[in-house]
């Protein structure tokens, strides 16, 4: 911890939080937060960010590192059908950060949390014997015809995604291969390090569909439609040749010399939105979504019954088992 200490660097961070919301009725500073809820739905999310496991600091700044943990919770929010309101952050912090470092990481919390009009209520500073670590709760709310699941996806249903997906993991590949710069390679490192939540985009999905299931691509694509597929009692037919992707992330895969198909299928920390909605849903969804936020959705299969399982269809006819191709923790090795 930074020779200041523990209660310099609290004192600094709730210049920084600013005051409380009108419906905060005692936010940071005291033994809890008091909160007076609305008339909707309160969700609630938590995640925990270890460095060397979801972010280096030798690849990443302390202000993206923040934007990047906050962004995750964000996005489990919005792909729940919801707005994120209160987050409690929690900080192990090592000896060489300095509070000047966790100033900047908490301006990338906020950046991201202010913009979708929440606020920072509370939290905890410990020192920490090994690296950074950044745990987040965060509050959300949504009215409650509106919130989606993941598990009630149903025979028949279009899957769609918000924007493309293979990006993110790219842009780790070349950090760690040190791969020269250039415009595609600034490209994938950006999405990889300052990924944004789809919180409009799913709120605009919601606002003319009647979605089934939504679910945040933070594990991979395949993965997170194997979610949905283990939560509704479904199956997923996935076909590979609609899948989105950017053509920065297909040249960036060739120079690699990795297939870009298995790429953006195991990609995680994409923090896309996938949505399964009825099939007469499909064309006035992907137009109003495209008008209101700039964003494409894209067809990438349909949801099969649960007897056939997870599969990829491919392009001549035949179809293959369907991998969970993304990170898992406490099983794959290294770090995001």
């Amino acid at each position: 911890m930074a020779p200041n200490g523990e209660l310099d660097l609290i004192r600094r961070l709730r210049q920084r939080i600013g005051a409380a919301g009108p419906r905060t009725l005692v936010g940071v500073g005291d033994d809890a937060a008091v909160i007076e809820p609305g008339g909707e739905l309160i969700l609630l999310t938590a995640d925990m960010f270890v460095e060397d496991v979801h972010f280096r600091r030798s690849f990443a700044s302390m202000r993206d590192i923040g934007a990047k943990c906050m962004t995750a919770n964000v996005s489990d929010i919005a792909a729940m059908g919801g707005f994120p309101t209160r987050a409690v952050v929690s900080l192990g912090v090592p000896g060489d950060c300095a509070n000047d470092d966790i100033g900047e990481l908490y301006d990338g919390l906020l950046e991201v949390l202010n913009a979708h009009h929440g606020e920072i209520v509370g939290g905890d500073i410990v020192g920490s014997p090994g690296g950074l670590v950044v745990s987040i709760a965060l509050l959300g709310a949504a009215d409650r015809e509106r919130v989606v699941p993941r598990s009630g996806a149903v025979e028949g249903d279009v899957l769609r995604v918000t924007g493309d997906v293979g990006a993110s993991e790219a842009g780790l590949l070349t950090l760690e291969s040190g791969l020269p710069e250039s415009e595609d390679v600034a490209f994938v490192r950006a999405r990889h390090l300052r990924p944004s939540p789809r919180v409009a985009e799913a709120q605009a999905i919601i606002d003319v569909a009647t979605p089934h299931a939504m679910i945040d691509v933070s594990d991979g694509l395949s993965s997170d439609l194997m979610h949905i597929a283990d939560e509704s009692g479904v199956g997923i037919a996935l076909d590979q040749s609609a899948v989105p992707i950017a053509p920065e992330t297909v040249r960036v895969a060739e120079a690699l010399g990795i297939d870009v198909a298995e790429l953006a299928r195991g990609s995680g920390e994409e923090f896309e939105i996938v949505v399964a909605i009825p099939g007469s849903e499909l064309e006035r969804t992907a137009e109003h979504v495209l008008a209101v936020t700039g964003t494409k959705v894209t067809c990438i299969g349909e949801v099969a019954p649960g007897s056939e399982g997870c599969f990829l269809k491919k392009p001549g006819g035949g179809r293959v088992e369907l991998a969970r191709t993304g990170y898992e923790h406490l099983k794959d090795d290294g770090g995001r």
